[in-house]
C-alpha cells in the first residue's frame, strides 16, 4: 500500500490552530506556543519520510507535545528569580572583602610612609592640596609663597612619591 503525499500548506492550515491550543495549555504562553508549533512543522519538513508519513496530525501532535515539554524542562533548568533593588542590596555586600581591605590598608600605609618622607614644605603643600582640598592660591597664602612655588612643590612631591612607590 502506498502512502499519500503531504500537502503541507493545507496540513498547516488545518492543524496549526489545534496544535497551538494544545501547546499553549502546556507552556502557558501564546508566543512560545506559536514558536513550538512552527518548530514541529519544521521537524516534519526535515523528516526523512516526510512524503510518506501516513498520520501527519498524530506525528505533529506528538512532536509539538515533546517540544513543549523540552521547553518547560529548559525553562526550569535556567529559572530566573525576580529581585527588587532592595533584595539585591541585601545579597551583594558593597563593602570590599577582608582580603581587599587588608591590601588597601597596606597600600595606604605605603603611601603615607612615602608622603611622610617628603621634605617638610613639599609635604605640607601636597597634604593641603590633595588631602584637605585647598587650592594653590590658598596654600600660597598659608605658606607665604607664590602660587608658582606651590605648583612646583606639588609637582615635585608627585614625582618623588612616584619614584618612592615604584621602588617599594
Amino acid at each position: 500500500m502506498r502512502a499519500r503525499t503531504i500537502d503541507l500548506a493545507s496540513l498547516y492550515a488545518s492543524e496549526q490552530g489545534r496544535l497551538k491550543k494544545l501547546v499553549r495549555r502546556l507552556v502557558g504562553n501564546k508566543a512560545t506556543a506559536e514558536d513550538v508549533v512552527h518548530q514541529a512543522f519544521l521537524n516534519l519538513m526535515a523528516s526523512v519520510e516526510c512524503s510518506n508519513l501516513v498520520n501527519c496530525p498524530a506525528y505533529l501532535t506528538c512532536t509539538a507535545r515533546n517540544l513543549a515539554l523540552n521547553h518547560l524542562r529548559n525553562v526550569s533548568r535556567r529559572s530566573e528569580v525576580d529581585l527588587s533593588a532592595d533584595d539585591v542590596d541585601t545579597i551583594a555586600d558593597p563593602r570590599p572583602s577582608p582580603e581587599v581591605a587588608v591590601i588597601f590598608r597596606c597600600e595606604l600605609r605605603r603611601v603615607l610612609k612615602a608622603v611622610a618622607g617628603l621634605p617638610r614644605r613639599r609635604r605640607e603643600a601636597f597634604v593641603l592640596n590633595k588631602f584637605e582640598g585647598l587650592s594653590y592660591d590658598e596654600i600660597a597664602v598659608r605658606q607665604g609663597v607664590s602660587r608658582n612655588t606651590v605648583i612646583s612643590q606639588i609637582v615635585s612631591a608627585l614625582a618623588d612619591l612616584h619614584q618612592r612607590l615604584e621602588r617599594n
